[in-house]
């Protein structure tokens, strides 16, 4: 990179790369032009980078000649800046036989967070993308981190390097959408980058600044912390260079042309690359949850996804979806990626799956039901509307609604240009201590995107333990109660600021400390902030509204930054257990607040606008609410009466009864020898014409979500109507005795034996087959006589 002010000496790294007269093209260069000498070609690739400190006349046919395998130059610097020679520079480079790439120049001290980062992602993107092609011309993206004025910004490494993984994420995720794959090269100074990056860029390749005056093709630069090595070295900023005017910084790779090749030209093989990895997910018992990730990396990919450590059979694509959890399905889920380069396996994302709840209280907002909310407000300029149909503006039904498009929307900070807030609550209502608040939201935002228009930056808020009667914010005189939870829609908050989060939790009017340990997203400053990658797999990059509001509203353009929850209905769980509350997003644990002070047992939704700025398009800055519960835990069905079996005459009736408690209240089925009848869904059973086969074994299953229980068996037995007949069939045969009777059929019969006509002794009992039947039994041929006499009866 080319430096304006004096070269640092030898050994030292490229001094802070001070800035042009032009404010956006810093003196800085950044860009590598690989050498490989033709005789030797087992020698280091040489190279040197271009920008406008160069002009507009490098003579790229005359780089060639001298050796020049390839380049990179100067493309983009900040959220807007663009290089007025880089599209010649490409054009000619490329022509010339030069292997030609583009930089950026970033400015995270200009443009702060990754809100900032996605801007500058998208600059370079817009400048560069005709110039990615996998054609085998072109170089992969280089972002050049060197900016200085982070020391005077609340950046830390872990921030810093955050920034640097949010533009190349960024950029990786649009050349995949046009099915490109690409690894951006990181440049920076060995002071610099020891400093301030850490190894989560370790990943992408190294091109490290420093001059010590070492050998190209035997020496390396005085360190690469956090790289374990170096691809690319930048050894000299005074080289001179045919066809370039002036000094021209050189630059070294590190191996082979053929290795040159196969690592920094786009579509060079190119391992596995994590854009997010899956998260870990709670579910409920009976639910449905999808594991996923964002991949990049060279083609084909391969996916396998494995739980305990072994492969899952058939889970083969990039999401996992499992239906109908249970307790089986907890544990750690990992995913491989693999691709004709590489393998790579995830970190463990763990499920868990909580027993079932049941609701105690709901509202889907089909209808006007606001006589039974209360509104809290902290001034008139804002409004809920009841049953108002969203499907106007491009939204679908939500996931809990059945199909219908009607919920509950909230708008604030219509006119007045003030901080605003108001949220709703059952009107005198209270829940259990362990209860918990459900509801599917969707935040609509003001384009354009990522950053959104005026006033964009609007939350949705939830809680639980509030008396009610309270304006849930932390506006002027807030006596706001309970634990409760906000969300924006756009990320628009400041990642580490200290008065409001992307994702915060409140206690009464207090916002939660990032340092607390309540987020799950950790203790970092930006722990609240939609930057944080904890958030970027549930709330992946570039969602875009509804393409109704494209077509109808110009600036719904582009795509929110990643970790940004609007435009898309989330499931949103606030669990209150006695003094914790459990905070949940589409199954991520937001946060867990501990040992809260709760007295008050109702619940609020409602809307919240924290800042003066007016959104620019109030049609389009709301929030919704639809398919509202609040829920318990469900209690599984116990059977409190079991069947009794019954004797009953034939052509009579029949009637069973049984009892159950549970949570909720336990469905009936009957069964006939194990059998379901058909539509005898009561707690009790009546037969009536009862005929033969309805002599059987009678049983009832409760269940609801919570589980089942089964009863015991009831007899039904039938008696006879007429009484019965029994002769012999025939004189004795040996030791049997074969006997004619008759009777009803169906009817339940005893067969007796006696002999001395007192004392009578069942041998059998047996219900008729028919109206006439054979009774085989056994006989003493040694009794002197011997009586049989059959009786209806058990």
């Amino acid at each position: 990179m080319r430096c304006s002010s004096p070269h640092p000496p030898a050994g030292a790294s490229p001094a802070r790369r001070p800035f042009s007269p032009f404010p956006l093209f810093p003196a800085l260069l950044i860009g590598l032009l690989l050498v490989l000498p033709a005789a030797t070609p087992a020698q280091r690739p040489l190279g040197i980078d271009v920008s406008v400190w160069q002009g507009n006349n490098v003579n790229w046919n005359s780089v060639a000649t001298s050796g020049v395998m390839f380049a990179w130059c100067k493309a983009t610097e900040g959220a807007t800046g663009k290089d007025s020679t880089f599209a010649t520079n490409m054009f000619k480079a490329r022509n010339a036989g030069v292997l030609i790439g583009a930089y950026h120049y970033a400015r995270p001290d200009n443009n702060v967070g990754i809100a900032g980062a996605v801007r500058e992602a998208s600059n370079y993107w817009h400048s560069v993308s005709n110039y990615l092609k996998a054609d085998g011309a072109y170089l992969m993206p280089v972002i050049d981190i060197e900016a200085p004025g982070v020391t005077n910004l609340p950046y830390t490494r872990f921030l810093l390097s955050e920034w640097v993984n949010a533009w190349c994420t960024n950029l990786m995720a649009r050349a995949a959408a046009h099915g490109l794959t690409i690894n951006p090269v990181v440049y920076s100074y060995v002071s610099y980058s020891s400093t301030w990056l850490d190894t989560s860029l370790t990943n992408y390749p190294l091109w490290m600044a420093h001059y010590n005056g070492q050998n190209p093709q035997t020496g390396a630069p005085g360190g690469t912390t956090p790289w374990p090595t170096w691809n690319a070295w930048q050894y000299s900023s005074t080289g001179v260079v045919p066809g370039v005017t002036g000094d021209c910084d050189q630059n070294v790779f590190n191996g082979t042309s053929n290795q040159l090749l196969n690592t920094l030209v786009v579509g060079a093989p190119v391992p596995p690359l994590w854009l997010t990895q899956p998260s870990s997910r709670t579910g409920e018992t009976g639910g449905a949850l999808a594991l996923t990730a964002h991949v990049a990396g060279g083609l084909p990919r391969h996916f396998q996804w494995r739980f305990h450590g072994t492969n899952l059979p058939g889970a083969t694509n990039l999401t996992l979806t499992l239906s109908n959890l249970t307790a089986a399905h907890a544990g750690p889920y990992t995913l491989v990626v693999t691709n004709p380069f590489a393998a790579l396996t995830s970190a463990v994302a763990t499920v868990t799956v909580t027993p079932p709840f049941t609701p105690v209280f709901s509202d889907n907002f089909d209808t006007d039901t606001s006589a039974n909310w209360t509104l809290n407000r902290s001034s008139t300029d804002n409004r809920a509307v009841f049953a108002w149909d969203y499907a106007a503006l491009g939204i679908p039904a939500a996931p809990h609604s059945g199909g219908t498009t009607k919920g509950l929307r909230f708008e604030a900070n219509l006119s007045a240009s003030a901080a605003n807030a108001l949220n709703v609550s059952p009107t005198g209502l209270g829940f259990p201590t362990n209860s918990r608040l459900r509801f599917d939201a969707w935040l609509n935002v003001n384009g354009p995107f990522p950053d959104g228009g005026a006033g964009s930056t609007e939350a949705l808020t939830a809680g639980v333990a509030t008396a009610g009667n309270r304006v849930q914010w932390n506006g002027t005189g807030s006596t706001a109660d309970g634990v409760w939870f906000s969300v924006t829609g756009d990320g628009g908050v400041g990642d580490t600021s200290a008065t409001q989060g992307d994702f915060a939790a409140w206690n009464g009017s207090s916002l939660v400390a990032a340092a607390s340990g309540v987020y799950a997203a950790g203790t970092a400053s930006n722990a609240r902030g939609n930057g944080h990658p904890y958030y970027h797999n549930i709330f992946p990059f570039a969602q875009k509204p509804p393409g109704l509001q494209q077509t109808n509203f110009t600036q719904q353009t582009g795509g929110l930054a990643a970790g940004a929850a609007g435009f898309r209905w989330r499931d949103v769980i606030v669990h209150r257990q006695d003094s914790r509350v459990d905070w949940f997003v589409d199954g991520l644990r937001i946060a867990t607040v501990t040992n809260a002070s709760l007295t008050a047992s109702n619940i609020f939704v409602g809307y919240w606008d924290p800042f003066a700025s007016l959104s620019d398009n109030t049609n389009l800055s709301f929030g919704l609410v639809d398919n509202l519960r609040v829920e318990v835990p469900a209690v599984p069905p116990v059977l409190t009466l079991q069947p009794a079996s019954q004797w009953v005459p034939l052509g009579s009736g029949a009637l069973f009864t049984a009892a159950a408690t549970g949570l909720p209240a336990p469905a009936f089925q009957w069964r006939r020898n194990g059998t379901n009848l058909p539509g005898a869904t009561n707690a009790t059973l009546t037969l009536s014409g009862l005929a033969a086969a309805d002599a059987a074994l009678y049983s009832v299953v409760v269940s609801n979500v919570a589980g089942t229980a089964t009863s015991t068996n009831a007899l039904l037995s039938l008696l006879a109507v007429n009484p019965p007949l029994l002769t012999l069939a025939g004189p004795p045969a040996g030791s049997v005795v074969t006997l004619a009777a008759s009777g009803d059929a169906g009817a339940t019969y005893a067969l007796e034996t006696s002999t001395n006509f007192t004392s009578w002794t069942t041998l059998t009992n047996f219900v008729a087959p028919s109206p006439a039947w054979n009774l085989t039994v056994p006989v003493n041929p040694a009794d002197p006589w011997r009586y049989y006499r059959l009786r209806s009866g058990p």
